[in-house]
């Protein structure tokens, strides 16, 4: 039989210690408010943890020894209410989707670009309805369900900076597409030869060099937290032309790479107004006749009950975390209904896209070097002409648009396993180690170029408890109903990627050849969208109405006063300029922000549109 032990009070308790949860215990810890912060995993120190260990390239890429423990909990998935929903048990391998675990969360081992979304992004709703018409808006995807972000991109970007100056973003003004008050706070890195190729070849287009997560110099973030420059070992995973097992599989050992722990918890831990509960499982938040939270309960280690109580209570946790415990606790808002389009807990649930795969390439006569070297992706170019609303869409069948990416660090992440099981048939004799020295030491670079389309939301997608499938304690899983390929994502494809062939030719390359992607939405088959992205939207969406989202614009519970999330689940759209983590960011600075105000005059902190 378990005890159950009830712990001090705080100010504020929470869940999560990952990117959002990491810079909120900062930012009010240090502001005087006394944080209870609850995590599942371990505390990860890369001084100690990783030096050694994260070079073992089975443990990592493969068998996700970093990652969460799926056996504890995970999720369903099914494409439609008529399918029966099956749950995620097995990290594949290589790459695809892991759910962090620990201090600091997936951010451990992220790809650390970080691009801002664009203005459009956040008002894609009301912007495409005054430019095109709402006839258009609803020939595209007649089961649309898109609504804007509370804020504007101008109202965000005070917030933006916040987060940026806490992680160390490198990079330049993201101007004109995303206009900045300031430079990020770091430089970019140096860029490689094919970007500087490729950047040549646009040079009358809106380039500039991809902004990451991973700092180029030693900084120091406003949290006084100090912060050493990347090493360019190349053991970053994500990245370079696709060699190697894993896509943002490897831990930082320098600490160079951002995550909430590394930027923010450390520095809540220096002052004397937070604690911190490790290797912790959330499974409740209590609340009492009026609707208001009044403690978090979680199993420690031992399987002890502890209950914490606290005034105001922030989720941070993975995407479709944030509405389970929301979910099991009866706290948040009504649960979607798909049948009758009303409710608002798991509504909006935007899959990462993928399927439809039109592209084009190209051999340029320029040699690489594929030994690990580099940060991922942080020696590219991304070309933003192609993003968002940034080209006339009139007589088109789709929104948005997505980021061009070029010439990331080509021997960017470690690929031993590959050259062993892959790359000859006899892995023996002269005939392999030509085969071994050709894979390394390539004399030609072979580009492929393709639009990152985006999936849309819609009324059929959404997030609820599965029925049948529960956690290692017994409660249900999330259940997520949508299909990681629309017609948006479909047409987009279609429409961007064969454009991108001139681009090619002004870089010289030879063999230029147009990809085409699935003859038709249909026979570009359904996915669950996992492949290779942590990056799921909406479920926990903020907006201006509380008819159609959970969330006003301090990411404060419409219906539950001291309920705040933060996190890729607030966002209602994507528009692919960057994988989200550089979007979410900020939403933890919004709502650290609206908790304070909550704290010093509870009650709601917005007013509804309806």
């Amino acid at each position: 039989m378990s005890t159950v032990i009830t712990e001090p009070a705080v100010d504020v308790c929470v869940l999560g210690l990952g990117v959002t949860g990491g810079l909120v215990s900062a930012q009010l810890a240090t502001n005087g408010i006394t944080v209870a912060g609850i995590e599942k995993g371990p505390f990860w120190d890369y001084s100690t943890d990783f030096v050694l260990t994260k070079y073992d390239e089975w443990g990592v890429a493969y068998m996700k020894k970093y990652d969460h423990p799926l056996p504890l909990s995970t999720i369903t998935w099914r494409n439609n209410t008529n399918q029966f929903a099956i749950p995620y048990r097995r990290y594949s391998a290589p790459g695809t989707m892991a759910f962090g675990h620990g201090v600091g969360g997936g951010a451990h081992h992220w790809g650390a670009q970080c691009g801002r979304y664009t203005p459009w992004a956040y008002t894609p709703y009301s912007s495409t309805v005054s430019k095109y018409g709402l006839p258009f808006l609803e020939a595209i995807e007649p089961n649309l369900d898109l609504i804007d972000f509370p804020l504007t991109y101008t109202e965000m970007e005070p917030y933006y900076v916040q987060f940026e100056q806490a992680f160390g973003i490198t990079g330049t003004n993201q101007g004109p597409f995303m206009p900045m008050s300031s430079n990020f706070p770091l430089p970019p890195h140096p860029i490689t030869p094919l970007a500087t190729m490729f950047q040549t070849a646009t040079e009358a287009l809106g380039y500039n060099p991809i902004p990451t997560g991973i700092a180029s110099q030693p900084y120091m973030n406003q949290f006084g937290v100090p912060v050493n420059a990347c090493i360019y070992d190349g053991w970053c995973g994500s990245g370079g032309q696709g060699f190697g097992e894993g896509t943002s599989c490897y831990a930082c050992e320098t600490g160079a790479k951002a995550n909430g722990n590394n930027r923010a918890v450390v520095a809540a831990l220096k002052t004397s107004n937070f604690s911190m509960a490790t290797n912790s499982y959330v499974f409740r938040l209590d609340s009492n006749a009026s609707g208001q939270i009044t403690d978090c309960r979680y199993y420690d280690a031992q399987g002890n009950v502890h209950v914490q109580p606290a005034t105001a209570f922030f989720v941070g946790l993975w995407g479709m975390n944030n509405a389970r415990i929301p979910f099991l606790s009866g706290v948040g808002g009504t649960p979607y209904n798909p049948t009758t389009v009303t409710g608002t807990m798991g509504r909006g649930s935007i899959p990462p896209a993928g399927g439809t795969a039109a592209s084009v390439s190209g051999v340029v006569n320029l040699g690489a070097n594929a030994y690990p070297c580099g940060n991922g992706g942080g020696g590219g170019i991304s070309l933003l002409d192609w993003a968002a609303d940034n080209f006339d869409h009139t007589g088109l069948n789709f929104i948005g648009g997505g980021t061009l990416t070029v010439g990331a660090y080509y021997g960017a992440e470690p690929s031993n396993l590959q050259i062993v099981s892959k790359y000859s048939a006899a892995n023996i004799g002269s005939a392999y180690k030509a085969s071994v020295k050709n894979y390394y030491l390539p004399t030609t670079t072979t580009v492929s170029l393709s639009d990152s389309e985006s999936n849309l939301p819609v009324t059929t997608h959404y997030w609820d408890l599965d029925p049948v499938y529960t956690d290692w304690y017994g409660d249900p899983l999330v259940r997520v109903t949508a299909d990681g390929v629309d017609a948006n994502a479909y047409n987009s494809n279609v429409y961007i990627s064969p454009l991108l062939a001139p681009i090619l030719t002004k870089m010289g390359a030879s063999n230029v050849t147009k990809h085409p992607a699935a003859a038709s939405l249909a026979a570009a088959g359904h996915t669950t969208g996992q492949g290779g992205s942590y990056h799921h939207k909406g479920g926990t969406r903020a907006g201006l109405s509380s008819s159609t989202s959970m969330l006003n614009a301090y990411q404060q519970s419409w219906t539950t006063p001291n309920l705040f999330i933060a996190g890729e689940s607030t966002l209602p759209f994507t528009d692919n300029v960057t994988a989200g983590t550089h979007a979410l960011g900020p939403t933890a600075f919004i709502a650290a922000e609206g908790i304070m105000k909550y704290l010093t005059s509870p009650g709601e902190l917005a007013t509804s549109s309806t």
